[in-house]
């Protein structure tokens, strides 16, 4: 205390023992006394606490010698003591009351400032954090005097020798003092405290005048600020009634381009503009200046002239005229007269309707609270700022309103095209490459929206700029990549396009390049369909056209986007491209809303020969009819399709349209011309020649397409002359009913031009939505897994609105399932596959990705047997499977013959017995002591889920197929192997609606490879030892989960009853109603009495808990539940005593078998009294964790186990791989 005091400018009293007194010159005769003796402090004879004559006080807590501190910092600034009154007392409610630290009052008497002081450190970040979450005490204070003008949560430290001190100070706006209460204060407050211009030199005392802010004052964003910027402005919007959000929002990112305009042109130490000046501005003043701003933002970012008179052009303009009229006023007057004209409309900060002077100051409020909750944030970063990024991402998905065939996609589909696509190696080869100007991939995105796509590709391109040695480049090439490895996204301007129709969204793209990351992609505001020769917009690479393909453009390496669909006669309203701009100009019509596929053809148009994109559009692109199929033939002339990913009903916030990513490669104009002329070739001279690298293609199309069909049958139709077989076949017959000749031979050609086109080509397909429920509970349960699949969600609820992460306390790139944000290799994610699948490497799917994607020939996915051959890309495909084979593939009927059916009901079957008896289950576990049939067979369960086996000496069910070969030419169990690891060809013949089947007939048309026989053996010997490994893993598993079993069993120690190691309680009800089924970000587990029974808004319990099913015939059964969760009555609670390990207490539990201890016939039920009496051998604490310890071990085992099991299926289709 004596150091502070020293510190202060106190000094010893003569004459007196342990006293330190410090007189004020500046106030007369005035001094402060402090005996160190006594603990006490003498504020002279002005200072007194509250309104009694005292002013002496012990000093008790830290707290003291803050508020003699700052009552010194008070008086040296030159506050009159008789206007410091410590310890007011103000009422507080409820009988209670509350004393402020410090009251300053003005020479009327009247309460000026209120002071509450806090030491330093914690108490006052506490006391700052209640300011912000409630107002806290000063708020309360404020309601008893409303003549206070300022507030101030105040701390002083002693640091280093020298003194240092802060303010939190609140300036009362009139608005305030209309307040009824602290929470009606509270929610008009714009949430915005000055930490200057109380004890400041530039200030005199009695006025407060905070200084300007210059942009060294800037703070950086951090995590929570994302979150509480959004909240506070939808706040502000709230209390001043502002109705039209989507107007509100899109002004929002009118003040971004201000504040961005004004961080990028304001020296260090000069003052911004961007900010409200306290004791300086009025309203007027105030949105001069940010219409100045914006008028050079929209000049300098957008090259947009906004019609606007300044101060200063006024002046320029007319002031020299004005002037020789010698009337001072008529100049003001004409001045305000502009003034008005420019302010009270409905201008760019608009966001309430202004039309007089009225609404004027009524909007201008709301701009002030948005300007001065910004004003204080730096929002232009060299580098990508996450936490800026987010709160753009929430005003996004919040308020922007979408307009028609608009949907914003979400950041993480975004980043999943962008992860998806090898930017890595093209900016390897662009640079080893060296060209000037062409360093780096030139992007694009035609319908820019948000412009997350733009972003994510500067973000991708800038990663693996700042990954790569400059030494490894030519000088030239080295020097520019040093640059812009220090200069994040300095060569964007040269490399990124964005385009977009909407000037709102074009604004808000601008915006958020620099919220990214401050980078200048060249965002265009025009049509992305528009003339590449005759659109003045268009700017740089978009200027040019091929010199052999005129309507060709070939000057970007990439094209990402997420163009609009759907918008109705959108031919009547363009006119910035016509006929001469699109093959596809014909296809449309005055109605046609199907703007999609142009900007399919317009890909084709921008991206060079090799080129890539990955688009985003609507589901129909791939099965519409009309300008659809003429779209999908430009597609698999000009394109490779590399993936196919389809997205759920999760995906996107603002649209039900089923919707799907198309990620393709450029092919050059040629190649199907030429496979165009070798069809031509081949039909004229009836040769099957070799055609882009494919030898016979014309027997390879008859054999795909035409069943049962020789080359020679086929010759016959080209002739016009169909033999027998032609004439018998149903394709043909199709055709000749609806068909001339001609005709027929002119579709066929098409379709063997198409099956040559594509016939190489494999797809990765993904889909976020297995789409294989239902019912309506098996629909909400895949909901539910889609939004885990994608990891995140969208939430409308208030202060929780847009997009979040599925899991709490991760991110959604740590929680999807679709993107590595650091790794194309990570095949626990889909974008490696369809990087690799660019590459032209097929990756083996992990396990945990098999029901989501899959590999298939593009020829699978088209139907070639269809007389209207519309090309129809299908990505749900069942009937037609090829199982690819270097050897001859035979009909299964051609080769096997049929047992008998038994006439026995499924019902039938022992639980024991001496020969299997097989049902259409896919599990086996039924007997019988006699034998239906004696040889080796093959048993395919007919209906429900189907089943494949083979036995000898067997009966079997009514539901079951039973054959065997009847050549040697093949073995009856390579033939299962062969099915049983291609069982969708079996579950692909269940036909039905309610009760499906598998037909003979079906089974006699499946197709099977005819390998030579010692192949088949090799096959069969792998399997079986496969096989055998299989039973000997499951028996190993049964054996393990014995020895957990023996663990707890066989463990010793002393006798207690349940109720002296656990304390087991009841859940809480709840109403069926109450619980969903699906999880989301807002709910929690909710256990019953058997387990998880959905998910419910709260939750009663949170830790690692047993629970005890209480109710039902499975009463007794015991789960082990971690986090937070709710459990029902049905459910009691385990909750250990001290030295009870919990989860030896649940191994324990389980092995007790509790069931057998449920009372009650119809319906069983455990009570708590009947296990509370139980006796259980208890071993020491330390034993226990030991046994726990050795349990663990064992389940390790387990789980290794059950992995190297869930790998056999892949295992034992590389067999089949291998030798087929």
């Amino acid at each position: 205390m004596k150091d502070l005091l020293i510190s202060l400018g106190f000094d010893y009293k003569e004459n007196a023992k342990d006293v330190l007194i410090k007189p004020y010159t500046n106030h007369e005769k005035y001094s402060i006394e402090i005996n160190l003796e006594k603990n006490n402090i003498n504020f002279g004879d002005k200072i007194f606490f509250n309104d009694s004559r005292n002013s002496n006080q012990n000093i008790t807590k830290p707290e003291d010698l803050v508020v003699l501190e700052c009552v010194d910092r008070l008086l040296k600034k030159g506050y009159k003591p008789q206007n410091i009154i410590l310890e007011k007392v103000y009422p507080t409610g409820h009988g209670t009351s509350g004393r402020l630290d410090i009251l300053v009052t003005n020479k009327d008497n009247k309460a000026f400032m209120m002071i509450e002081c806090k030491t330093w450190g914690k108490e006052f970040d506490k006391a700052y954090d209640k300011l912000k979450k409630d107002g806290g005490q000063l708020f309360t204070y404020f309601q008893q005097d409303k003549d206070a003008q300022i507030l101030v949560l105040y701390t002083s430290e002693l640091i280093n020798k020298k003194l240092e001190y802060k303010n939190e100070i609140i300036k009362i706006e009139e608005e305030y003092r209309n307040t009824s209460n602290v929470k009606d204060f509270f929610d008009r407050w714009n949430k915005v405290t000055k930490n200057n211009g109380v004890f400041n030199d530039w200030n005199t005392p009695y006025n407060y005048e905070s200084k300007a802010l210059t942009p060294k004052d800037l703070i950086d964003i951090k995590q929570e600020d994302s979150s509480f910027i959004f909240n506070r402005f939808m706040e502000i919007l709230r209390h001043n009634v502002v109705s039209d959000k989507p107007n509100a929002f899109n002004k929002i990112f009118t003040l971004f381009l201000c504040k961005i305009m004004d961080e990028k042109n304001t020296k260090t130490n000069d003052q911004l503009e961007f900010q409200w000046l306290e004791g300086i501005d009025d309203h007027i003043s105030f949105q001069k200046r940010l219409t100045d701003l914006y008028q050079k933002g929209m000049k300098e970012f957008l090259d947009k002239e906004v019609t606007d008179l300044s101060d200063k052009e006024f002046e320029e303009r007319f002031g020299t005229r004005l002037n020789q009229i010698n009337d001072t006023t008529i100049k003001q007057e004409i001045l305000n007269e502009f003034t008005k004209i420019r302010l009270q409309k409905n201008n760019e900060f608009a966001i309430k309707d202004v039309f007089d002077e009225e609404t004027f100051n009524e909007n201008a409020i709301v701009v002030k609270e948005i300007v001065e909750l910004l004003q204080g944030y730096k929002i232009r970063y060299t580098k990508k700022q996450q936490f800026l990024s987010d709160f753009f991402e929430l005003l996004l998905t919040t308020g922007l309103k979408q307009e028609v065939g608009q949907f914003f996609t979400p950041v993480p589909i975004a980043k999943f095209i962008i992860r998806s696509m090898p930017f890595d190696k093209i900016i390897k080869e662009k640079l080893t490459k060296g060209e000037r100007d062409e360093l780096l991939p030139n992007v694009i995105d035609y319908a820019v929206g948000s412009g997350h796509f733009i972003t994510e590709a500067m973000d991708e391109i800038q990663k693996e700029l700042n990954k790569i040695s400059p030494d490894d480049f030519i000088e030239d090439t080295s020097k520019k990549i040093k640059a812009w490895k220090e200069a994040h996204f300095d060569w964007a301007f040269d490399y990124v396009y964005g385009i977009e129709k909407d000037y709102r969204l074009v604004k808000t793209a601008k915006v958020g390049c620099y919220l990214h990351g401050d980078g200048l992609a060249k965002v265009i505001h025009g049509d992305g369909l528009s003339s590449f020769s005759n659109t003045k917009e268009f700017k740089g690479k978009l200027k040019y056209s091929d010199r052999n393909y005129p309507q060709d453009n070939k000057k970007f390496d990439i094209v990402v986007s997420n163009p609009p669909y759907s918008v109705e006669s959108f031919k009547n309203a363009s006119t910035k491209f016509d006929k001469n701009d699109f093959e596809l100009y014909e296809k449309l019509t005055d109605q046609s809303k199907e703007i999609e596929t142009l900007f399919i053809e317009r890909t084709k148009q921008l991206l060079k020969d090799g080129g890539i994109a990955g688009i985003i559009l609507p589901s129909s692109i791939l099965t519409g009819g009309g300008i659809y199929t003429k779209t999908r033939e430009i597609i698999l002339k000009y394109f490779e399709i590399i993936a196919i990913t389809e997205f759920g009903s999760n995906t996107f916030m603002a649209t039900d349209i089923d919707t799907l990513a198309l990620f393709l490669r450029r092919k050059n104009n040629t190649e199907h011309i030429n496979i165009l002329a070798s069809v031509n070739k081949a039909f004229e001279s009836k040769i099957d020649i070799t055609i882009k690298s494919i030898e016979k293609p014309l027997s390879k199309y008859i054999f795909y397409v035409w069943e049962n069909i020789s080359f020679e049958d086929y010759i016959s139709l080209i002739e016009n002359n169909p033999n027998e077989n032609i004439l018998n076949h149903q394709i043909y017959k199709n055709y000749i009913d609806k068909y001339t000749f001609n005709k027929i031979l002119e579709i066929e050609k098409e379709k063997f031009f198409y099956f040559i086109l594509i016939y190489k080509q494999k797809l990765l397909i993904t889909k976020t939505n297995k789409g294989l429920a239902k019912t309506k509970e098996e629909k909400k349960k895949e909901n539910n897994e889609e939004k885990y699949f994608l990891g995140y969600e969208f939430s409308s609820r208030r202060r929780s609105e847009g997009i979040h992460p599925i899991q709490r306390k991760k991110s959604i790139d740590e929680c999807t399932s679709l993107y590595d944000n650091n790794s194309y290799e990570n095949l626990l994610k889909v974008n490696s596959y369809v990087y690799s699948a660019f590459n032209g490497e097929e990756k083996s799917i992990e396990e945990s990705l098999k029901e989501n994607i899959f590999y298939i020939d593009l020829i699978d996915m088209i139907d070639f047997k269809k007389i209207n051959f519309d090309k129809f890309i299908s990505i749900n495909i069942k009937n037609k499977i090829e199982i690819k084979s270097k050897w001859e593939r035979v009909k299964l009927g051609d080769y096997i013959e049929f047992s008998k059916k038994s006439k026995r009901p499924a019902s039938n079957g022992l639980s024991k017995g001496k020969y299997p008896f097989f049902t259409s289950s896919q599990i086996q576990d039924k007997w019988e002591d006699f034998c239906d049939y004696n040889i080796e067979s093959i048993i395919i369960g007919d209906g429900g889920n189907s089943s494949i086996f083979i036995s000898s000496n067997f009966s079997a069910s009514d539901h079951n197929f039973i054959f065997n070969s009847k050549y040697n030419e093949i073995s009856n169990k390579y033939i299962f192997f062969y099915y049983k690891t291609n069982f969708r060809l079996i579950l692909n013949g269940l036909q039905g609606i309610a009760l499906k089947n598998i037909s003979k007939n079906y089974i006699e048309n499946l197709e099977i490879p005819l390998a030579p026989k010692d192949i088949q053996e090799k096959i069969i010997n792998e399997m079986e030892t496969l096989e055998l490994f299989e039973k000997d893993s499951k028996d190993n598993i049964e054996i393990l989960k014995n020895e957990i079993k023996n663990q707890i069993s066989q463990s010793l120690g002393k006798e207690k009853t349940l109720s002296k190691i656990c304390d087991m309680k009841a859940g809480k009800f709840v109403s069926a109603s109450d619980i969903e089924d699906t999880k989301t970000l807002e709910n929690y587990p909710c256990y019953g009495g058997n387990g998880l029974r959905g998910y419910t808004k709260t939750f009663t319990h949170e830790g690692i808990f047993s629970l005890i099913g209480r109710q039902g015939a499975l009463c007794g059964n015991v789960h082990r539940v971690t986090g937070q969760f709710h459990a029902t009555e049905h459910a009691l609670v385990v909750t250990p005593f001290e030295n009870i390990d919990t989860n030896w207490l649940y191994h324990k539990l389980k092995e007790m078998n509790l069931n057998q201890y449920a009372t009650g016939v119809a319906q069983p039920g455990l009570s708590v009294k009947n296990l509370n009496d139980i006796s259980v051998l208890v071993p020491s604490f330390q034993e226990q964790q030991q046994i726990v310890k050795q349990i663990e071990e064992i389940e390790d085992k387990i789980q290794n186990i059950e992995k190297e099991l869930k790998n056999l299926p892949t295992k034992k289709a590389e067999i089949l791989n291998k030798y087929l």
